[in-house]
Formats: C-alpha cells, sequence, structure tokens
C-alpha cells in the first residue's frame, strides 16, 4: 500500500485539479501528487466535514445549527438471551435475559442547503481519482451524510475494529477539546448566547451573535470545529500524513493547527504533518506527470 495521506481542504483541489492552477509555481509539484494518487502511489483522503461543516456558506452556518432539530424513534422491545450477552454485560445483570429498545434519533437542519457547486466539483473530482472520506467523530444528533453504495467512505469495519475506531475518535477529540480548541469553541459561545437567550442546547441561539465581530468568532468557530474533529478522524484512522497549508493564524483564538498544538499532537498522537510542497517533493518521479482530463463529471448527489 503506498503512503496513506490526509489532504485538508486548502490543498485538495492542488491535488485534485492541479490544471485549475496553471499559474501557481507549485503546479509541477500538484501534478506530481496527481499523478502519484491516480497511480496508486499515494492513497488519498479528506474529511467529510469539509461537507457538513464547510460544506454551509461561512454567513449560513450558525443559523443552519441554530435550526437544527432532533427527532427520535422508538423500537419494539426485543428480549437478549443471558448467552448471548457480553461478559461485562452479564457482569451487571447477573444470570437473568435483557429487555433491549432501539432508539434512532435522526437529525434535520430545514435550513441546510445544496453543497455550493465549488464545494460539490472538489468532492466529486476528488472521488474520481480515487480519494475517499474520512468519518466524522460519532456525536449524538451530529448531521451525517449517508453512503448507500459504500463507496464514499474509508470503511471503519465492524465489531470490534468499529468500536477501536468510535473509542479512538473519541478519545482524540476529547483531548483536543480539553486545550480548548476543537468543538469546543463554538460550543462554548453557543452555551454562553443560549443562557443569555433563556437555555437551550449549545446550538440554539447561534444566530444571536450580538454584532459583527461575534458574528466571525462563530465563523472562526465552525472553522475550527472543523479542523479539530478532521485531525481526531485522521488519527483515529491511522493515516500517515497529514497534509496540510494551514498554519492556524487564521483564528482570533488558539488553533489546532497553531505551532503549539501541532508539537503536541506529534508527540501525543504522532501526527506526521507535511505542506503540499514537502509532500510533493517528497516523491520520486514518474514517467509523466501530466493527469488525463477528469471531463465531465456527472453531478449526482453525495
Amino acid at each position: 500500500m503506498g503512503l496513506r495521506v490526509t489532504f485538508d481542504t486548502n490543498v485538495l483541489d492542488w491535488a485534485c485539479r492541479p490544471e485549475l492552477s496553471i499559474k501557481n509555481s507549485l503546479q509541477p509539484l500538484m501534478l506530481r501528487v496527481n499523478s502519484a494518487l491516480r497511480s496508486g502511489q499515494i492513497a488519498g483522503f479528506y474529511s467529510v466535514t469539509m461537507l457538513t461543516i464547510e460544506g454551509i456558506m461561512k454567513t449560513d452556518r450558525a443559523a443552519v445549527y441554530q435550526g437544527t432539530t432532533l427527532t427520535s424513534l422508538q423500537g419494539k422491545p426485543k428480549v437478549i438471551a443471558n448467552a448471548e450477552l457480553p461478559p461485562s454485560i452479564r457482569e451487571v445483570v447477573g444470570d437473568g435475559n435483557v429487555e433491549s429498545i432501539a432508539l434512532t434519533i435522526s437529525v434535520q437542519q430545514p435550513d441546510r442547503k445544496p453543497l455550493p457547486p465549488a464545494v460539490k466539483d472538489r468532492a466529486l473530482a476528488a472521488h474520481e481519482i480515487g480519494l475517499l472520506a474520512l468519518k466524522a467523530v460519532p456525536r449524538m444528533g451530529a448531521f451525517s451524510i449517508d453512503d448507500p453504495s459504500g463507496t464514499r467512505y474509508l470503511d471503519t469495519g465492524s465489531g470490534e475494529d468499529l468500536k477501536r475506531w468510535i473509542t479512538n475518535a473519541h478519545r482524540v477529540s476529547r483531548a483536543i477539546e480539553a486545550r480548548g480548541v476543537g468543538q469546543s469553541q463554538i460550543r462554548s459561545i453557543g452555551e454562553r448566547l443560549a443562557q443569555n437567550a433563556g437555555g437551550g442546547p449549545w446550538f440554539s441561539a447561534l444566530d444571536q451573535a450580538k454584532d459583527i465581530h461575534e458574528e466571525r468568532a462563530i465563523e472562526r468557530a465552525f472553522a475550527e470545529w472543523a479542523d479539530g474533529d478532521a485531525l481526531a478522524s485522521h488519527i483515529a484512522y491511522g493515516i500517515d500524513v497529514f497534509c496540510t497549508m494551514d498554519k492556524g493564524n487564521s483564528n482570533g483564538a488558539k488553533s489546532i493547527l497553531d505551532v503549539e498544538n501541532r508539537a503536541w499532537l506529534e508527540q501525543e498522537f504522532g501526527v506526521r504533518f507535511m505542506t503540499f510542497e514537502e509532500l510533493g517533493r517528497s516523491l520520486s518521479l514518474t514517467r509523466t506527470e501530466c493527469p488525463r482530463s477528469a471531463g465531465s463529471l456527472d453531478h449526482k448527489e453525495l
């Protein structure tokens, strides 16, 4: 298997559509990375937060999440025989059988619009050359994008493998948020606004910013959430390299991608960061670095 690389949103087009950056001095390296992706020298991935969070226009994100509603559907009770229970459950319930009730929670965001054409085209171009999306950190009531064909996401496995992935994703995301970065920033703002508005979930008053400065802080916090969850998924999957040009300078507060937090991620979780230029120069030359034309993309829904 080739080098496994997660491409941050700011470098994904460079990797998948170098023909859009003809005047960029890095285009020769873009062609090299693109060729490596097509040949299998690199296995490429991107975080689904590019679609679920960044796929909403910046000015719309607060309203979309403020309008989130959750509905639950309770299934019929089912009796599970004691012999079928995991040992850890039998230690708690003893020798008896257990009655379980499945509860399905669905999320509606009525103000969410279709993906902007630029975001949709970027995702389609990525999949056209074999890149897969990394699933988001599992969160209660989180918005998700279905993959009925099973071809869009990198598989998280089943059974113990899935349990391990979920455990790791939560462990990393909690550690990130404990440092005041990742999702913690938007939650903190949301909780304060909700309290000022008389209570409710943290996302329920995100459209109640008092001025332009608070609106910009909310926009930056959404971007920080996307970055934090992208890195948590990257680590949970065990991907080799996180390729980004983001140094965390655009966030008015701390960023998961600033110098201090990068050093922590490298030491604590073994994250290997590379700029696009570093990645391109690390690759061996191929016979041709001119990608074939992507042709007309099928604009079917992702």
